[in-house]
């Protein structure tokens, strides 16, 4: 139920250039660590200077670590992207600039918000600037910049540029190019008055070879390499005049042999003449890693959706109307087939009856499935029967029977010749050759899947993040710990100890060819090589930090610290680390070492401004609720607090929140849920939060019985909070929680409850729209917690719903929600707010019109967070009523 994350630009004013940050930094914290605020009081900060602070990202982190660069963001836009010498010593700032990129440790390259190629010599701080830059790539392993740019008669031109010699190979009339490191080579094409051509470039000696030329009606697109580099595809589409007599075809070209094989649909007898060649996200363009097979898409020509037409719904149907309508039998989604070029000969691999599709590591075979055969179910997805296809032979068989998991395959994993799944809270192998299936994990001793869960759904796996494929080694994760696992069964071996200290230990990508790639309608999970140095993060309650691991030298503490760490980044060749710590009260810094024994040294310090103002200050609390379950919450201090001072509270819900303890928050009036636990420290207030567990069939009761014990417990271990002063908020599954809890309980002064579901009878009988699926699984199986369906617990409906108990509320309400949010429809909150009217309480609903289950106009974000502080600031502090109440 709760919106995913959502990444805003924390834009905030400019800083100045080559200020040795560190001295700031230091004496700040001196003044603030060592109490000697006294002499330098701090500042109140109020709303007018928000606009002041900023959000930081670590980019990238030369060779040899002599440079990092780092972007700063800012809410009016104001970015700017920033290159440091690892002393500290030396800034570059580049406003609105993206795409940066260190060229060795000499140069730097980036892409201005004015369409420049801006590159920096960063030891004699001369800058060269090419204009109308479309694109760019780094050549790898050179000083070489590959370039397409705009000239002035409207044509474009492809340079390799060496920065170092400032020496430049010049191509004119270029439309496109597609280059490939492992090659060191690039495609490029040229459009004439009468032709196109595709050309391949050697990089090292600036040869070419044509690999195909065609009248000017066709545009080549979707240029594809294969892995090792020795042959290309593509698409040859026909430009928009000529669609309806010239179809789209596929090139595959061998560069070693100098042959181009072509598939043209007009000449295939068998071809369907409704059916056009396209290369889309889940059908797209591939070849095999031996360079046998194509894969391409198919898209049947369809009329649009006639939306004049009766709907007609049957209980009977698979889906649901709009689903059904949507997929036509499917006749609308993209089909994938394959092609042997040098038989030119094709296939459909996927079809009506088995519509989705993954490969196996080899390309060999397809795993097809049909994700409705199953339906019409209460769960959000059904079980999967998975079928093997050889794609040579066309044979097919049964593999997986009843597999549950989501389409994208999240408990499937394909490997060269093997199907990792997880099933009856194991982890399995299926070896294609042999046809036999072996359990991993059954005599480890450890469970492998998410026990704990208080969702009623069958236990999720933590997860299997890749393979070392040379050692035929699998990945897998326990609740705290790394397995490496022989795919043949013959042995497993724990990397790390989380478990004795209950710290968690997770693999982190260092490169985006580590991690998931797209494998049609499921993905490809990591490879790794035997001898790769692993990063691994570990987390536990109260901190943070990294690791190495490799099977030379095992693993290697890199930091571990009471911070929240981040964006951790190694060098290419040192042993340098650059990595962004932050707390509640300390603005997010960059930090980098050297070396593995040198001294860890602030780069930059984000936010200096920080300093100058009061603050407030976090702190773990433990708690037991009434079943004695040992629990956890955030307590946040008022900044500027005094202990003889009494504080009113607002304790903000939202199941387990512990992990906030050292984020460090943004002051801002742009929240889209309204809520920002800085800006109610500023203004005075104990802010908290939290941990809530579950009963399944009770989820209201057990949220009224941890947030009561827990804000008892944190009342009771700070006098300095108002027992009289308490707020009460949630958005979401937290917005349920606070309608619930009112009902049930008259501490909180006041309540704020954002999208909530307040009636669970009419909410399970909803269609999710986003889903075009019924309702009934969030109940069932998911974040509800009810475990059963209406008719089978009718009483836990009602006992839970915060409409049925709308009698007992003595606390005022306010409510709002976005008029087209596709998670909980708007009429949730009305019926809450009717059932309010009727009964004579005080509720105020505020319905946002364009806005979903969060809100994304900056002024209605701006809206909603005055209007929630001033609520509070009413209520909780008893200054002057707002108007708009």
């Amino acid at each position: 139920m709760r919106a995913n994350n959502i990444k805003y630009n924390r834009k905030t004013g400019a800083l100045r250039k080559k200020v040795p940050v560190f001295y700031i930094v230091f004496t700040a914290l001196l003044i603030s660590f060592f109490g000697f605020a006294q002499k330098n009081p701090k500042k109140q900060l109020t709303a007018a200077d928000y606009h002041l602070w900023s959000s930081l990202k670590v980019e990238k982190l030369s060779e040899k670590a002599k440079w990092v660069s780092y972007s700063v963001y800012y809410e009016n836009g104001n970015d700017t992207l920033f290159v440091k010498n690892n002393k500290g010593t030396v800034t570059y700032n580049f406003p609105k600039a993206s795409k940066g990129e260190f060229i060795g440790d000499s140069w730097f390259s980036s892409m201005s918000f004015k369409g420049e190629l801006l590159v920096t010599d960063l030891l004699t701080s001369k800058q060269e600037i090419v204009a109308k830059v479309l694109r760019y790539d780094l050549r790898v392993g050179t000083k070489d910049i590959i370039l397409l740019r705009k000239q002035s008669d409207g044509k474009k031109e492809l340079e390799l540029k060496n920065v170092a010699t400032n020496k430049s190979f010049i191509l004119n009339d270029i439309d496109n190019y597609w280059y490939s490191p492992k090659a060191d080579a690039l495609v490029y094409t040229i459009k004439s008055e009468s032709n196109i051509t595709a050309t391949l470039l050697n990089l090292r000696d600036k040869t070419t070879t044509v690999i195909s030329s065609n009248p000017n009606v066709f545009e080549y697109s979707d240029i594809v390499w294969q892995k090792n580099a020795k042959s290309i595809a593509f698409l040859q589409q026909p430009l928009e005049g000529d669609k309806k007599t010239i179809r789209t075809s596929v090139g595959y070209y061998t560069i070693a042999e100098h042959i181009l094989y072509t598939f043209n649909p007009a000449l295939q007898e068998d071809f369907p003449l409704d059916i056009e060649i396209i290369s889309s996200s889940f059908a797209y363009l591939s070849i095999s890693e031996d360079g046998k097979r194509i894969f391409f898409g198919l898209q049947k020509t369809m009329n649009p959706v006639d939306t004049s037409k009766v709907q007609t719904w049957n209980t009977q149907d698979k889906f649901l109307y709009p689903a059904k309508v949507q997929i036509d039998g499917w006749n609308r989604l993209a089909k994938v087939a394959v092609w042997w070029p040098q038989q030119n000969h094709f296939n459909c691999i996927t079809s009506n009856e088995f519509p989705k599709m993954m490969l196996s590591g080899d390309k060999k075979q397809a795993l097809l499935y049909n994700p409705q055969q199953y339906e019409p179910q209460a769960n959000r997805d059904a079980p999967l029967d998975i079928y093997i296809l050889n794609l040579d032979t066309r044979d097919r068989k049964l593999v997986l029977q009843n597999q549950l998991g989501a389409e994208t395959g999240v408990c499937v994993s394909i490997y060269e010749k093997q199907i990792v799944y997880f099933k009856d809270k194991h982890w399995w192998v299926y070896d294609m050759e042999n046809n036999l299936h072996k359990n991993l994990t059954k005599d480890l001793g450890v469970t492998f899947s998410d026990d704990d869960s208080d969702w009623p759904e069958e236990a999720s796996p933590f997860g299997n993040p890749g393979w070392i494929q040379e050692d035929k080694t699998l990945f897998i994760y326990d609740k705290y710990d790394i397995w490496s696992i022989a795919l043949d069964g013959r042995g497993a071996v724990r990397l790390t100890r989380g478990r004795e200290n209950k710290t968690v230990y997770r693999i982190v990508s260092q490169s985006k060819d580590e991690f998931n790639k797209m494998n049609y309608d499921g993905s490809y999970k990591g490879e790794f090589e035997s001898n790769d140095r692993l990063l691994i993060k570990t987390e536990a309650l109260e901190r943070t930090g990294y690791c190495f691991w490799d099977n030379k030298n095992g693993l290697q503490p890199l930091l571990d610290k009471k911070m929240h760490t981040s964006e951790f980044i190694t060098s290419a060749k040192s042993e340098a680390y650059v990595y962004v710590e932050q707390n509640f009260n300390l603005p997010a810094r960059l930090v980098i070492k050297e070396s593995l024994n040198a001294k860890e040294k602030v780069l930059f310090q984000s936010n200096s401004q920080h300093f100058k103002y009061n603050w407030g200050s976090s702190r773990l609390i433990a708690y037991n609720n009434s079943n004695g379950a040992v629990l956890n919450g955030v307590l946040f201090y008022p900044a500027n607090y005094h202990a003889t001072t009494k504080y009113p509270m607002v304790v903000h819900i939202y199941e387990k929140q512990s992990k906030e303890l050292y984020n460090y928050v943004n002051p801002s009036q742009h929240n889209p849920t309204g809520f920002n636990i800085t800006n109610f420290t500023l203004k005075g207030y104990f802010v908290f939060l939290p941990d809530i567990v579950y009963e399944i069939g009770n989820p209201g009761s057990s949220a009224v019985d941890c947030v009561v014990s827990a804000t008892k417990k944190v009342v009771n271990i700070e006098s300095s909070i108002d027992s009289t002063r308490i707020g009460l908020t949630g958005h979401s599954y937290g917005g349920y929680e606070t309608d619930y809890i009112i009902t049930q309980t008259n501490m909180f002064k006041t309540a704020v409850a954002g999208a909530a579901i307040t009636d669970y009878i009419s909410g399970y009988l909803r269609v999710a729209w986003g889903l075009q699926k019924p309702n009934f699984w969030h109940y069932e199986f998911g974040q509800l917690r009810i475990g059963k369906s209406l008719y089978e617990d009718y009483a836990a409906y009602l006992r839970n719903s915060p409409v049925y108990h709308a009698d007992k509320v003595k606390t005022p309400l306010l409510s709002w929600a976005g008029e087209q949010d596709s998670v909980v429809h708007y009429y949730q909150s009305i019926e809450f707010y009717l059932a309010l009217r009727r009964l004579g309480k005080i509720n105020t609903m505020l319905i946002y019109p364009r806005e979903d289950h969060v809100l994304m106009d900056e002024k209605h974000q701006q809206d909603l967070t005055e209007r929630i502080e001033q609520w509070f600031d009413y209520y909780l502090k008893a200054e002057k009523k707002p108007q708009w109440l």
